[in-house]
Protein backbone atom coordinates (compact mmCIF):
# COMPACT_ATOMS: atom_id res chain seq x y z
CA UNK A 1 0.00 0.00 0.00
CA UNK A 2 1.77 3.49 -1.28
CA UNK A 3 0.70 6.45 0.51
CA UNK A 4 0.73 8.13 -3.99
CA UNK A 5 1.14 6.66 -7.27
CA UNK A 6 2.50 9.66 -9.12
CA UNK A 7 0.93 9.11 -12.80
CA UNK A 8 3.84 10.88 -14.50
CA UNK A 9 6.58 13.01 -13.29
CA UNK A 10 7.61 12.00 -9.78
CA UNK A 11 7.37 14.03 -6.53
CA UNK A 12 10.15 13.31 -3.97
CA UNK A 13 8.81 13.42 -0.38
CA UNK A 14 10.56 11.21 2.17
CA UNK A 15 7.78 11.04 4.58
CA UNK A 16 5.56 9.54 1.87
CA UNK A 17 5.93 6.13 0.32
CA UNK A 18 5.46 6.72 -3.55
CA UNK A 19 5.24 4.98 -6.99
CA UNK A 20 5.19 6.19 -10.76
CA UNK A 21 3.54 4.60 -13.12
CA UNK A 22 3.59 6.07 -16.49
CA UNK A 23 0.09 7.14 -17.35
CA UNK A 24 0.38 5.47 -20.77
CA UNK A 25 0.60 2.04 -19.22
CA UNK A 26 -2.64 2.25 -17.02
CA UNK A 27 -5.21 0.02 -17.18
CA UNK A 28 -7.99 0.68 -14.25
CA UNK A 29 -8.44 2.31 -11.40
CA UNK A 30 -11.44 1.02 -8.60
CA UNK A 31 -11.97 2.10 -5.25
CA UNK A 32 -11.77 5.72 -2.72
CA UNK A 33 -9.14 8.03 -1.31
CA UNK A 34 -7.57 5.80 1.37
CA UNK A 35 -7.83 2.44 -0.62
CA UNK A 36 -7.50 2.85 -4.57
CA UNK A 37 -6.43 0.04 -6.62
CA UNK A 38 -4.33 0.76 -9.58
CA UNK A 39 -4.08 -2.15 -12.36
CA UNK A 40 -0.83 -1.04 -15.02
CA UNK A 41 1.15 -2.70 -16.88
CA UNK A 42 4.60 -2.87 -16.12
CA UNK A 43 7.64 -4.87 -18.57
CA UNK A 44 4.53 -6.84 -20.43
CA UNK A 45 3.50 -7.70 -17.22
CA UNK A 46 -0.38 -6.52 -15.44
CA UNK A 47 0.77 -5.72 -11.99
CA UNK A 48 -2.19 -4.12 -9.36
CA UNK A 49 -0.88 -1.60 -6.64
CA UNK A 50 -3.01 -0.15 -3.75
CA UNK A 51 -2.64 3.48 -2.70
CA UNK A 52 -4.07 6.10 -0.39
CA UNK A 53 -4.06 8.92 -3.28
CA UNK A 54 -3.07 9.41 -6.99
CA UNK A 55 -0.89 12.67 -8.36
CA UNK A 56 -1.47 13.08 -12.08
CA UNK A 57 1.82 15.24 -12.79
CA UNK A 58 2.88 16.04 -16.57
CA UNK A 59 4.37 18.06 -18.84
CA UNK A 60 2.54 20.75 -21.25
CA UNK A 61 2.91 20.11 -24.83
CA UNK A 62 4.16 22.90 -26.46
CA UNK A 63 5.13 24.47 -30.02
CA UNK A 64 6.26 27.71 -31.52
CA UNK A 65 3.59 30.33 -31.82
CA UNK A 66 5.28 31.15 -35.08
CA UNK A 67 6.40 28.30 -37.03
CA UNK A 68 10.44 28.92 -37.45
CA UNK A 69 10.86 31.25 -35.07
CA UNK A 70 12.42 30.50 -31.58
CA UNK A 71 10.04 30.68 -28.53
CA UNK A 72 11.69 32.75 -25.41
CA UNK A 73 11.59 29.69 -23.54
CA UNK A 74 14.53 28.06 -25.41
CA UNK A 75 17.88 28.48 -24.67
CA UNK A 76 18.87 30.68 -27.95
CA UNK A 77 21.47 32.67 -29.27
CA UNK A 78 21.17 35.85 -29.15
CA UNK A 79 22.69 38.29 -31.34
CA UNK A 80 25.01 41.34 -29.97
CA UNK A 81 23.75 43.77 -32.65
CA UNK A 82 20.55 44.26 -34.52
CA UNK A 83 16.72 44.41 -33.37
CA UNK A 84 15.73 41.75 -30.84
CA UNK A 85 11.83 41.90 -31.21
CA UNK A 86 9.39 39.71 -28.66
CA UNK A 87 5.89 38.60 -29.83
CA UNK A 88 3.54 37.28 -27.11
CA UNK A 89 -0.33 36.47 -27.75
CA UNK A 90 0.33 35.27 -31.24
CA UNK A 91 -2.37 32.83 -31.79
CA UNK A 92 -3.55 33.01 -28.09
CA UNK A 93 -3.18 34.61 -25.13
CA UNK A 94 -0.14 33.82 -23.04
CA UNK A 95 -0.60 32.52 -19.41
CA UNK A 96 0.69 34.88 -17.17
CA UNK A 97 4.03 33.00 -16.33
CA UNK A 98 4.91 32.65 -20.20
CA UNK A 99 4.26 36.54 -19.58
CA UNK A 100 7.01 37.19 -17.03
CA UNK A 101 8.98 34.83 -18.78
CA UNK A 102 9.08 36.91 -21.87
CA UNK A 103 9.36 40.29 -19.93
CA UNK A 104 12.34 38.68 -17.71
CA UNK A 105 14.06 37.51 -21.12
CA UNK A 106 13.58 41.13 -22.69
CA UNK A 107 14.97 42.73 -19.75
CA UNK A 108 17.88 40.82 -19.62
CA UNK A 109 18.30 41.57 -23.53
CA UNK A 110 18.33 44.99 -22.99
CA UNK A 111 20.67 45.34 -20.59
CA UNK A 112 22.68 43.15 -22.20
CA UNK A 113 23.77 45.47 -24.58
CA UNK A 114 23.18 48.88 -25.86
CA UNK A 115 23.71 48.21 -29.67
CA UNK A 116 20.64 46.77 -29.81
CA UNK A 117 16.79 47.64 -29.32
CA UNK A 118 14.58 45.44 -27.86
CA UNK A 119 10.59 45.68 -28.58
CA UNK A 120 8.15 43.63 -27.32
CA UNK A 121 5.19 43.38 -29.28
CA UNK A 122 1.80 41.64 -26.86
CA UNK A 123 -1.82 41.67 -26.82
CA UNK A 124 -2.45 41.07 -23.16
CA UNK A 125 -0.34 41.87 -20.54
CA UNK A 126 -1.25 39.20 -17.35
CA UNK A 127 0.72 40.17 -13.76
CA UNK A 128 1.24 38.17 -11.09
CA UNK A 129 3.21 39.39 -7.91
CA UNK A 130 6.47 41.39 -8.97
CA UNK A 131 5.79 41.41 -13.05
CA UNK A 132 4.72 44.52 -12.92
CA UNK A 133 8.21 45.97 -11.43
CA UNK A 134 9.59 44.09 -14.65
CA UNK A 135 7.41 45.59 -16.60
CA UNK A 136 8.88 48.57 -15.66
CA UNK A 137 12.68 47.98 -15.40
CA UNK A 138 12.10 47.13 -18.69
CA UNK A 139 10.64 50.01 -20.12
CA UNK A 140 13.59 52.05 -18.28
CA UNK A 141 16.01 49.74 -20.06
CA UNK A 142 14.75 51.43 -23.00
CA UNK A 143 13.08 48.14 -24.43
CA UNK A 144 9.89 49.50 -26.92
CA UNK A 145 6.33 48.04 -25.63
CA UNK A 146 3.61 47.61 -28.38
CA UNK A 147 -0.07 46.24 -27.75
CA UNK A 148 -1.18 44.84 -30.81
CA UNK A 149 -4.78 43.35 -31.90
CA UNK A 150 -5.17 40.39 -33.92
CA UNK A 151 -5.00 40.28 -37.30
CA UNK A 152 -2.74 43.38 -37.14
CA UNK A 153 0.61 42.16 -36.43
CA UNK A 154 2.11 40.33 -39.68
CA UNK A 155 5.88 38.22 -39.58
CA UNK A 156 7.54 36.83 -42.22
CA UNK A 157 10.80 34.99 -42.37
CA UNK A 158 13.63 35.23 -42.10
CA UNK A 159 12.43 37.88 -39.55
CA UNK A 160 10.51 40.96 -41.18
CA UNK A 161 7.40 42.69 -39.39
CA UNK A 162 4.84 44.54 -40.27
CA UNK A 163 2.56 46.63 -37.54
CA UNK A 164 -0.36 48.24 -37.61
CA UNK A 165 -2.35 50.32 -34.83
CA UNK A 166 -5.21 53.38 -35.20
CA UNK A 167 -2.81 55.55 -37.79
CA UNK A 168 0.69 53.83 -36.89
CA UNK A 169 3.13 51.85 -39.20
CA UNK A 170 5.77 50.44 -38.84
CA UNK A 171 8.24 47.96 -40.45
CA UNK A 172 11.01 45.89 -38.85
CA UNK A 173 13.47 43.63 -39.35
CA UNK A 174 15.52 41.68 -36.45
CA UNK A 175 15.52 38.30 -34.70
CA UNK A 176 12.09 37.19 -33.10
CA UNK A 177 11.57 35.52 -30.38
CA UNK A 178 7.80 33.78 -29.62
CA UNK A 179 5.68 33.05 -26.66
CA UNK A 180 5.03 29.04 -27.05
CA UNK A 181 1.97 27.56 -27.65
CA UNK A 182 0.85 25.36 -24.39
CA UNK A 183 -1.55 22.34 -24.89
CA UNK A 184 -2.48 19.82 -22.81
CA UNK A 185 -0.37 16.27 -22.73
CA UNK A 186 -1.88 13.72 -24.87
CA UNK A 187 -1.89 10.91 -22.03
CA UNK A 188 -4.37 13.53 -19.94
CA UNK A 189 -7.77 11.78 -22.52
CA UNK A 190 -7.18 8.52 -21.46
CA UNK A 191 -6.36 9.82 -17.46
CA UNK A 192 -9.60 11.50 -17.31
CA UNK A 193 -11.28 8.24 -18.38
CA UNK A 194 -9.92 6.02 -16.42
CA UNK A 195 -9.95 7.97 -13.13
CA UNK A 196 -13.57 9.24 -13.85
CA UNK A 197 -12.82 12.77 -14.40
CA UNK A 198 -14.55 15.50 -16.31
CA UNK A 199 -12.08 17.18 -18.36
CA UNK A 200 -12.00 20.91 -18.97
CA UNK A 201 -12.83 22.25 -22.26
CA UNK A 202 -9.06 22.72 -23.32
CA UNK A 203 -8.66 18.78 -22.11
CA UNK A 204 -6.86 19.57 -18.59
CA UNK A 205 -8.14 17.62 -15.59
CA UNK A 206 -9.13 20.17 -13.49
CA UNK A 207 -11.03 23.64 -14.74
CA UNK A 208 -9.51 27.39 -14.14
CA UNK A 209 -12.03 27.78 -11.19
CA UNK A 210 -11.78 30.02 -8.38
CA UNK A 211 -14.32 28.00 -6.12
CA UNK A 212 -11.67 24.85 -6.33
CA UNK A 213 -8.64 24.95 -4.44
CA UNK A 214 -5.26 24.06 -5.69
CA UNK A 215 -4.50 20.78 -7.99
CA UNK A 216 -7.83 19.05 -6.34
CA UNK A 217 -10.22 17.47 -8.79
CA UNK A 218 -13.89 16.36 -8.32
CA UNK A 219 -12.78 13.22 -7.14
CA UNK A 220 -11.73 12.66 -3.58
CA UNK A 221 -8.12 11.81 -3.56
CA UNK A 222 -7.12 12.30 -6.97
CA UNK A 223 -4.98 15.44 -7.70
CA UNK A 224 -3.58 17.26 -10.94
CA UNK A 225 -0.27 18.91 -10.79
CA UNK A 226 1.55 20.93 -13.67
CA UNK A 227 0.21 19.78 -16.91
CA UNK A 228 -2.77 17.86 -15.73
CA UNK A 229 -4.03 21.11 -14.50
CA UNK A 230 -4.00 24.51 -16.49
CA UNK A 231 -1.16 26.74 -17.72
CA UNK A 232 -2.07 29.72 -15.33
CA UNK A 233 -1.03 27.22 -12.42
CA UNK A 234 2.57 27.70 -13.99
CA UNK A 235 3.68 29.63 -11.66
CA UNK A 236 2.82 28.40 -9.01
CA UNK A 237 4.27 25.03 -9.33
CA UNK A 238 6.36 24.80 -6.06
CA UNK A 239 3.70 25.80 -3.44
CA UNK A 240 0.91 23.76 -5.56
CA UNK A 241 3.11 20.66 -5.28
CA UNK A 242 3.84 21.56 -1.42
CA UNK A 243 -0.05 21.56 -0.76
CA UNK A 244 -0.81 18.95 -2.58
CA UNK A 245 1.84 16.54 -0.53
CA UNK A 246 0.65 18.24 2.48
CA UNK A 247 -2.77 17.40 1.87
CA UNK A 248 -2.05 13.55 1.23
CA UNK A 249 -0.14 13.23 4.59
CA UNK A 250 -2.88 15.00 6.41
CA UNK A 251 -5.81 12.50 4.80
CA UNK A 252 -2.81 9.50 5.57
CA UNK A 253 -3.20 10.75 9.70
CA UNK A 254 -6.99 11.52 9.84
CA UNK A 255 -9.36 10.40 6.74
CA UNK A 256 -12.61 11.43 7.88
CA UNK A 257 -15.83 11.63 5.60
CA UNK A 258 -16.33 14.69 4.18
CA UNK A 259 -20.64 14.32 5.37
CA UNK A 260 -22.20 13.17 8.34
CA UNK A 261 -24.55 11.66 7.12
CA UNK A 262 -23.99 8.44 4.95
CA UNK A 263 -26.04 7.61 2.15
CA UNK A 264 -26.87 3.77 1.45
CA UNK A 265 -28.59 1.57 -1.52
CA UNK A 266 -30.81 -0.68 -0.69
CA UNK A 267 -29.54 -4.11 -2.68
CA UNK A 268 -32.89 -5.53 -2.63
CA UNK A 269 -34.17 -2.48 -4.90
CA UNK A 270 -30.79 -1.68 -6.95
CA UNK A 271 -31.76 -2.40 -10.66
CA UNK A 272 -27.63 -2.07 -11.41
CA UNK A 273 -28.49 0.03 -14.06
CA UNK A 274 -25.57 2.12 -13.59
CA UNK A 275 -27.24 5.08 -13.27
CA UNK A 276 -26.08 6.62 -10.08
CA UNK A 277 -22.48 5.45 -11.51
CA UNK A 278 -22.73 7.79 -14.13
CA UNK A 279 -24.41 11.06 -12.94
CA UNK A 280 -21.93 11.14 -9.50
CA UNK A 281 -19.25 13.46 -10.57
CA UNK A 282 -17.16 12.52 -7.27
CA UNK A 283 -16.74 8.83 -8.72
CA UNK A 284 -18.19 7.82 -5.11
CA UNK A 285 -20.22 4.70 -6.03
CA UNK A 286 -19.02 1.11 -7.69
CA UNK A 287 -20.31 -2.04 -8.01
CA UNK A 288 -20.31 -4.19 -5.00
CA UNK A 289 -20.48 -7.73 -6.63
CA UNK A 290 -20.94 -9.45 -3.86
CA UNK A 291 -24.49 -7.94 -3.06
CA UNK A 292 -25.36 -7.47 -6.88
CA UNK A 293 -25.72 -3.89 -6.41
CA UNK A 294 -24.25 -0.47 -6.34
CA UNK A 295 -22.36 0.65 -3.25
CA UNK A 296 -21.72 4.19 -1.81
CA UNK A 297 -18.22 4.86 -0.86
CA UNK A 298 -18.25 6.92 2.24
CA UNK A 299 -15.26 8.35 2.22
CA UNK A 300 -15.46 9.88 -0.93
CA UNK A 301 -19.01 11.17 -1.19
CA UNK A 302 -19.35 15.12 -0.87
CA UNK A 303 -23.25 14.49 -0.31
CA UNK A 304 -24.60 16.35 -3.38
CA UNK A 305 -27.43 13.77 -3.43
CA UNK A 306 -27.25 13.47 -7.28
CA UNK A 307 -27.61 9.38 -6.99
CA UNK A 308 -30.37 10.04 -4.95
CA UNK A 309 -32.02 12.56 -7.19
CA UNK A 310 -31.63 10.67 -10.52
CA UNK A 311 -31.91 6.75 -9.35
CA UNK A 312 -35.17 5.29 -11.04
CA UNK A 313 -35.83 2.25 -8.82
CA UNK A 314 -35.80 4.87 -5.33
CA UNK A 315 -33.03 3.17 -4.41
CA UNK A 316 -30.75 4.98 -2.52
CA UNK A 317 -31.21 7.54 0.74
CA UNK A 318 -29.74 8.95 3.69
CA UNK A 319 -29.35 7.10 6.57
CA UNK A 320 -31.33 7.42 9.15
CA UNK A 321 -33.40 10.16 7.48
CA UNK A 322 -36.93 9.71 8.11
CA UNK A 323 -39.73 10.42 5.70
CA UNK A 324 -40.64 14.19 6.50
CA UNK A 325 -44.14 14.30 7.38
CA UNK A 326 -46.49 16.54 4.99
CA UNK A 327 -48.70 19.39 6.75
CA UNK A 328 -50.65 21.44 4.18
CA UNK A 329 -50.64 25.23 4.76
CA UNK A 330 -48.25 28.55 4.29
CA UNK A 331 -44.83 27.52 3.48
CA UNK A 332 -41.87 29.39 3.83
CA UNK A 333 -38.22 28.22 2.23
CA UNK A 334 -35.52 30.32 3.80
CA UNK A 335 -31.79 30.23 2.62
CA UNK A 336 -29.26 29.94 5.56
CA UNK A 337 -27.03 32.66 4.51
CA UNK A 338 -29.82 35.78 4.35
CA UNK A 339 -33.25 34.96 5.56
CA UNK A 340 -32.47 32.94 8.52
CA UNK A 341 -29.80 35.42 9.83
CA UNK A 342 -32.49 38.21 9.27
CA UNK A 343 -35.40 35.89 11.14
CA UNK A 344 -33.07 35.20 14.54
CA UNK A 345 -33.06 38.89 15.06
CA UNK A 346 -37.17 38.58 15.41
CA UNK A 347 -39.01 37.46 17.58
CA UNK A 348 -39.68 33.35 18.11
CA UNK A 349 -43.33 33.87 17.65
CA UNK A 350 -42.54 35.32 14.46
CA UNK A 351 -43.01 32.02 12.44
CA UNK A 352 -46.39 30.82 14.28
CA UNK A 353 -48.58 29.83 11.97
CA UNK A 354 -46.27 29.06 9.24
CA UNK A 355 -44.18 25.77 8.04
CA UNK A 356 -40.88 27.12 7.84
CA UNK A 357 -37.68 25.19 6.34
CA UNK A 358 -34.17 26.11 6.25
CA UNK A 359 -32.29 25.45 3.06
CA UNK A 360 -28.78 26.04 1.94
CA UNK A 361 -29.35 28.16 -1.44
CA UNK A 362 -32.74 29.60 -2.71
CA UNK A 363 -31.48 30.04 -6.17
CA UNK A 364 -30.55 26.12 -6.18
CA UNK A 365 -33.70 24.62 -5.59
CA UNK A 366 -35.77 22.55 -8.47
CA UNK A 367 -39.16 22.77 -9.53
CA UNK A 368 -39.82 19.31 -8.55
CA UNK A 369 -38.51 20.45 -5.00
CA UNK A 370 -41.57 23.22 -5.04
CA UNK A 371 -43.96 20.87 -6.49
CA UNK A 372 -43.32 18.98 -3.28
CA UNK A 373 -44.35 21.57 -1.60
CA UNK A 374 -47.88 22.01 -3.58
CA UNK A 375 -49.68 19.09 -3.06
CA UNK A 376 -52.46 20.27 -0.95
CA UNK A 377 -54.74 22.91 -2.37
CA UNK A 378 -53.98 24.90 0.57
CA UNK A 379 -50.29 25.26 0.09
CA UNK A 380 -48.56 28.40 -0.76
CA UNK A 381 -44.80 28.88 -0.45
CA UNK A 382 -42.67 31.73 0.10
CA UNK A 383 -38.92 31.91 -0.82
CA UNK A 384 -36.55 33.93 0.41
CA UNK A 385 -33.09 34.19 -1.14
CA UNK A 386 -30.26 36.55 -1.46
CA UNK A 387 -30.18 39.23 -3.48
CA UNK A 388 -27.83 38.47 -6.93
CA UNK A 389 -24.63 39.97 -5.66
CA UNK A 390 -24.92 38.10 -2.15
CA UNK A 391 -25.97 35.08 -3.70
CA UNK A 392 -23.53 32.18 -3.32
CA UNK A 393 -25.08 30.31 -7.03
CA UNK A 394 -23.12 31.06 -10.16
CA UNK A 395 -26.40 32.04 -11.81
CA UNK A 396 -27.78 34.42 -8.51
CA UNK A 397 -30.81 35.38 -7.98
CA UNK A 398 -32.27 35.07 -11.62
CA UNK A 399 -32.35 31.63 -11.64
CA UNK A 400 -34.16 31.86 -8.60
CA UNK A 401 -37.00 33.70 -9.71
CA UNK A 402 -37.04 31.98 -13.08
CA UNK A 403 -37.68 28.76 -11.68
CA UNK A 404 -40.84 30.62 -9.37
CA UNK A 405 -41.91 32.21 -12.36
CA UNK A 406 -42.29 28.62 -14.63
CA UNK A 407 -43.57 26.57 -11.48
CA UNK A 408 -46.45 29.37 -11.45
CA UNK A 409 -46.97 29.12 -15.23
CA UNK A 410 -47.24 25.62 -15.18
CA UNK A 411 -50.15 25.53 -12.12
CA UNK A 412 -51.74 28.12 -13.53
CA UNK A 413 -52.11 25.88 -17.55
CA UNK A 414 -53.17 23.03 -15.39
CA UNK A 415 -55.95 25.30 -13.34
CA UNK A 416 -54.62 24.64 -10.02
CA UNK A 417 -54.13 27.99 -8.66
CA UNK A 418 -52.24 31.35 -9.77
CA UNK A 419 -49.22 33.33 -7.86
CA UNK A 420 -49.40 30.25 -4.94
CA UNK A 421 -45.15 31.03 -5.14
CA UNK A 422 -43.52 33.31 -4.43
CA UNK A 423 -39.69 34.48 -4.49
CA UNK A 424 -38.74 37.74 -2.26
CA UNK A 425 -35.23 38.70 -1.88
CA UNK A 426 -33.53 39.64 1.60
CA UNK A 427 -30.09 40.45 3.01
CA UNK A 428 -29.39 39.46 6.74
CA UNK A 429 -29.65 43.10 7.82
CA UNK A 430 -33.39 43.64 6.68
CA UNK A 431 -34.93 42.04 9.32
CA UNK A 432 -37.81 44.70 9.57
CA UNK A 433 -38.65 44.28 5.52
CA UNK A 434 -38.61 40.35 6.84
CA UNK A 435 -41.17 40.86 9.46
CA UNK A 436 -43.46 42.85 6.56
CA UNK A 437 -42.95 40.31 4.08
CA UNK A 438 -44.56 37.41 6.50
CA UNK A 439 -47.28 39.82 7.74
CA UNK A 440 -48.16 39.61 3.65
CA UNK A 441 -48.21 36.47 2.86
CA UNK A 442 -50.06 35.62 5.98
CA UNK A 443 -52.60 37.84 4.91
CA UNK A 444 -52.28 37.05 1.38
CA UNK A 445 -51.53 40.41 -0.16
CA UNK A 446 -48.56 38.85 -1.31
Amino acid sequence: MYDVIFLGNQLKEPSLTTLQVDPEALLSCRGRVGDFSLRYRDNGQVREEKTLALVANLDYEHEAGLAGFPTFIEDTQIPEEGNLIFIQDYGQLAPAHINRMGLEKALAAAKGSSSRQVYYFYRSLRFTEGTDDIYEEARQAGVAFFRYEEGKLKVEEPGHLTYNRGGTSMELEGQVLTAPLLSPSPHLEKLARILRLNPSEEGYLQEENVYLAPTLTGRRGVYALGGARNPNSLGGFEEEACYTLEEIAALKNDLQPLVEDEREVDDKKCILCYTCYRVCPHAALEENEEQDAMEVLQEACWGCNGCISHCPAVAISIVGEEEEEKKPGLQVLMCENSAVTARKKLPKNIMDGFISREISCACSLKKEDIYAYLEDSADRVLILGCFEESCKHLEGEQRGQRIVDEVNETLKSLDLGEERVRFERLSPPMEADMKKLLGRWREGQL
